[in-house]
């Protein structure tokens, strides 16, 4: 007797467990996948590049950052790499925000660069971090777009970094193009 109520009750807390530790994901996951899975290869096509990750910040269903990451063979400066990463940023901020079912879920709409983190990653052809004076990594965090590179050999931090907000870099961009 004691051991048919043991069995039973184990089922029941097995059970209930289960039902407790279930989830349901909220719509604006499956909805952000969705543009995800538009842009990111879009945007590696156009660039020629790979993609290597892709993610977001969705607490409670609340969308508040998405992320894509890229493996890029090739070697560039910060004026080859900028165009890249804003359009990048532009291409996934207006899919973004083209998504009318998407809306409710967003933090803040219009969903805008700072919402949106790209990170590119350079490599030779060998597949080695490319070193200075070219750019191992360009990143766009929190509306800043950070450019960095490494020594030959380096394994740990950055030779360089450069830091310059969104604005700032769509204006060098504007102003490049009017030239």
């Amino acid at each position: 007797m004691n051991r048919t109520f043991v069995l039973a009750l184990l089922g029941v807390l097995t059970i209930s467990g289960n039902l407790a530790f279930s989830h349901v994901s909220p719509p604006s996951i499956a909805m952000t996948g969705k543009i995800q899975k538009q842009v990111a290869p879009m945007l590696a096509k156009k660039h020629n590049m790979q993609l290597c990750g892709a993610g977001g910040g969705m607490p409670d269903g609340i969308v508040n950052m998405l992320a894509l990451s890229y493996d890029l063979k090739q070697s560039l400066a910060i004026e080859q790499a900028r165009p890249i990463l804003i359009d990048c940023l532009n291409t996934y901020v207006n899919a973004v925000n083209a998504d009318v079912e998407l809306r409710p879920y967003l933090k803040n709409y219009p969903f805008d660069p700072k919402n949106i983190e790209i990170n590119i990653f350079f490599w030779t052809q060998n597949m080695e971090i490319v070193s200075d004076p070219y750019l191992c990594v360009v990143s766009a965090v929190n509306g800043k777009l950070v450019y960095c590179t490494k020594a030959k050999g380096q394994k740990i931090g950055y030779k360089s970094e450069i830091v310059e907000s969104y604005e700032d870099a769509v204006k060098i961009l504007n102003e490049k193009n009017n030239t």
